[in-house]
């Protein structure tokens, strides 16, 4: 393992009534809020009127920002950043999914610094400064909650970029898996790929010959989503199945799993943000698009990989056995495949509803995110090459 600091400042609330808690630790922080949330789903289940209940109850005034889309877009930001200045914010209270709480550190970084506020999501500034932030996540996948990136589309060049900044760190999330039972199953199998997604890219890009202490983690927590989504199949309002999904949303990318993993890096999320940023396509919808693919490329470097993930986490042994090394990769990414059509999500451009992609387009933006990222080895050919097996028939 190579050598790593972690710091994870947020304090986590998990479990069913914890929104009881909210007024008081948002007390800490502040008395005037900006609360920032989607499309109205917290109205419908309950979240909305249980969150403002506790606001008021502790004295914060708040000034609301409601709309955020599921791929957050940067002028959507700017006008909650001319809210929060307006209501003379001391804090943002987001209510939502991962893009909720994207766009809210968004919001937090713009109150706090000068424009332009894309310069950050461009690595042309960095932040030591935001509004602090409380995290209600209602749609686990992104580890958004507990992890200081955000993730933001500009609506005007169809560019999707991250900032990050120790600042973004929420300082408080609240978890509360009753909330969740109400997400439609599609939704919940993006939101497990995209899990899964965030644990596979330092399982598959690793270096290391043997990190048994990252590795086991990752192997049980993959484990857990999978078996999680089954029961969910059978069950949508499966409690326990639930906390395990939500849990495990917030561990993936939170930093813990990849620390000290020589070599990790993000090529399917590189990949995948210029689909999501130029077709509105759901993020876990792209990841499970682009991964068979970028696993069909990258086979020649990382079979033994892809065979381990096939025994240790889909459970493959007994599919595997007698067949080649090249094979055995093959029959684990089709099996893959198998489980991403079985849940739901898409693994073609077609089934994605994807048509006629600027595949040049996708590739210019996917490595400019490769400079950002600091993700080597990629050429235009190779990307090129991996939108063209998104397509394959």
């Amino acid at each position: 393992m190579k050598n790593f600091q972690l710091q994870i400042p947020t304090k986590v609330f998990f479990g069913e009534g914890v929104l009881d808690k909210l007024g008081a630790e948002a007390a800490q922080i502040g008395r005037k809020a900006l609360l920032v949330y989607g499309q109205g789903s917290i109205k419908r289940n309950g979240v909305y009127d249980k969150v403002t209940a506790q606001l008021a109850e502790a004295g914060i005034e708040t000034v609301e920002h409601p709309g955020v889309k599921p791929n957050p877009v940067l002028s959507h930001a700017e006008e909650g950043v001319r809210l929060a200045a307006e209501g003379a914010a001391d804090m943002i209270v987001a209510v939502g999914g991962g893009s909720v709480i994207d766009e809210a550190k968004a919001i937090a970084l713009g109150a706090r610094n000068a424009p332009p506020l894309w310069d950050f999501y461009t690595r042309k500034r960095t932040a030591d400064d935001a509004l602090p932030i409380i995290a209600v996540q209602t749609v686990p996948a992104t580890s958004s909650e507990m992890n200081a990136a955000s993730v933001l589309t500009n609506d005007g060049t169809k560019e999707k970029f991250s900032a990050r900044a120790t600042s973004l760190f929420p300082k408080a999330a609240f978890l509360d898996p009753t909330v969740t039972t109400g997400i439609p199953l599609r939704y919940t199998a993006y939101a497990c790929t995209d899990i899964l997604s965030h644990m596979m890219e330092g399982y598959f890009t690793t270096t290391a010959e043997w990190i048994p202490i990252q590795d086991g983690m990752v192997e049980g927590i993959s484990r857990g989503v999978i078996e999680a989504m089954q029961r969910l199949l059978s069950d949508p309002k499966d409690l326990e199945a639930r906390s395990a999904v939500m849990w495990a949303g917030a561990l993936a990318w939170s930093g813990l799993l990849n620390a000290g993993v020589e070599g990790a890096a993000l090529p399917n999320h590189m990949i995948e943000h210029p689909l999501s940023a130029h077709h509105d396509i759901a993020h876990g919808a792209g990841l499970s698009i682009v991964i068979p693919a970028w696993l069909r490329h990258m086979k020649p470097h990382i079979s033994k990989r892809i065979v381990r993930f096939g025994r240790r986490i889909l459970g493959a042994s007994e599919q595997l056995e007698g067949l080649s090394e090249d094979a055995q990769a093959d029959r684990v990414i089709e099996m893959l495949e198998s489980w991403y059509r079985r849940i739901g999500t898409p693994v073609t451009f077609a089934e994605g509803g994807i048509v006629d992609p600027d595949i040049e387009a996708l590739t210019e933006q996917a490595l400019k995110l490769a400079e950002y990222w600091g993700i080597r080895g990629y050429s235009a050919e190779d990307v090129k090459s991996i939108y063209h097996l998104c397509g394959r028939a």
